[in-house]
């Protein structure tokens, strides 16, 4: 059985949320970390938290390793995927990695299975990332680990986009249906705690 791993990107500044790390925000009693270590646990041998701040709490979450920024100052998704790439060895090239974001409370369990389930389907890619009606989910994605050799190079030249260096890999989209649309709902804004009840 190949090896899948799981990262759960909690390593954000939070300045839509006014400062707030994301990843301990609480939904019906859950912290969103928590809620999307449990969507993972199911289908991973190993998981791993990006966090840059509040590291005792995200590293007391059962069977998590947490990873931070080889960089600094918040450089966004692509550098919490190039300090996960040391990891794993020349051997390891076959694993898969479900990444998830820490903001989707409603995300559904099929999410990531589905998205595991078309990276193993599709040899010829080396991502699959999620997309509604309402366009591309891009951290919600399965990966080979061998891409994440490609990462450092893209933060070198200052590109932080994740839309574009997927752009640059052998990538497609996987399609979820109006039914997925609420899971996809992020929590960016104080405001949007509000929506959650």
């Amino acid at each position: 059985m190949t090896d899948v791993v799981g990262l759960v990107l909690c390593g954000g500044a939070g300045r839509r949320m006014g400062g707030v790390d994301k990843g301990l925000i609480q939904v019906d009693g859950l912290s969103n970390a928590e809620r999307a270590v449990k969507l993972l646990n199911p289908l991973c041998e190993r998981c791993f938290v990006s966090a840059n701040r509040n590291l005792e709490f995200y590293a007391s979450i059962e069977g998590v390793k947490v990873i931070s920024d080889l960089r600094p100052d918040y450089q966004g998704p692509l550098a919490g995927l190039e300090a996960l790439a040391p990891v794993f060895s020349d051997e390891e090239s076959d694993v898969r990695l479900i990444l998830l974001p820490c903001d989707l409370p409603k995300l559904s369990h099929e999410v990531p299975q589905r998205l595991l389930a078309e990276l193993e389907q599709r040899e010829d890619r080396e991502i699959i990332y999620a997309s509604t009606p309402h366009g591309g989910h891009y951290l919600c994605a399965a990966l080979r680990v061998s891409v994440l050799a490609k990462v450092s190079e893209r933060l070198d030249g200052s590109d932080y986009s994740v839309r574009g260096w997927y752009a640059s890999c052998k990538s497609a989209s996987l399609s979820f249906g109006a039914e997925f649309s609420e899971g996809f709902l992020n929590l960016n804004r104080v405001d949007d705690l509000d929506q959650q009840d």
